[in-house]
């Protein structure tokens, strides 16, 4: 018999990691059974249990650290999403069933106080948890799709304004020194280019009147002539 009733224990809580000890002295079947139905509807289990042959069962089973808080009449409380789902609800039941004595718990292999239990109801679970992982992706998803949605002229500005700042200083490059043959002809070009332009060529007329005036070897012309038909 009592091999059947250790059997029945290790097969309960065979796959159960995280588990809450209470003491269920003073609460008779029937609030037991509104507690069981309870729990139930939220995912979570309870089972009132021998402690002897419960001890054998969990140490079996790797989970002897809860062992030490099986004294007194015991129930077993575990399921739902872990021990912080465990915590919030048999402290909110606590509240209205006021002879439920929450001892403490086993997770992660450390046994836990009812301090423990306590300061682990005051955190997210699990559902919390993820809503707010959510609420912030979509705080972020919102923010990409403001930025896809703006005008152009802005959306270009900000991706502009990035990559300055990815980008790292650079210095601007000298022109290059022009080296070896080509050095003369270019000096010689932007001398030519800084000239002056010059008058433009005198008109023909001028030039061969000068030049016939000013030619070595020819003489005036006489007035001979003249003078002899006047006479």
């Amino acid at each position: 018999m009592k091999e059947m009733v250790v059997a029945e224990y290790e097969k309960r809580f065979r796959d159960v990691s995280e588990i809450a000890v209470v003491g269920t002295s003073g609460i008779d079947v029937g609030r037991m059974t509104v507690l069981r139905d309870t729990l139930r509807a939220k995912g979570i289990q309870a089972m009132v249990v021998k402690n002897r042959l419960c001890r054998r069962a969990l140490g079996s089973l790797g989970l002897e650290g809860a062992t030490a808080l099986l004294r007194g009449p015991s129930a077993l409380v575990w399921g739902g999403s872990g021990i912080v789902e465990i915590a919030k609800t048999v402290l909110q039941e606590a509240q209205t069933l006021t002879e439920l004595d929450i001892r403490g718990g086993y997770s992660a292999g450390q046994v836990l106080s009812r301090a423990d239990l306590d300061a682990l109801a005051r955190l997210p679970g699990r559902e919390e948890l993820i809503a707010q992982v959510i609420g912030k992706v979509l705080g972020q998803a919102g923010r990409v799709a403001a930025l896809a949605m703006a005008p152009a002229g802005r959306l270009l500005g900000q991706v502009r304004e990035v990559q300055e700042r990815a980008a790292p200083a650079s210095e601007p490059e000298a022109p290059a020194a022009v080296s070896g043959p080509a050095a003369p002809a270019a000096a010689d070009a932007l001398e030519e280019e800084r000239k002056p332009e010059t008058e433009g060529p005198e008109p023909a007329g001028t030039e061969s009147q000068g030049s016939a005036a000013d030619a070595p070897g020819r003489n005036p012309p006489s007035d001979t002539g003249t003078e002899s038909s006047k006479q």
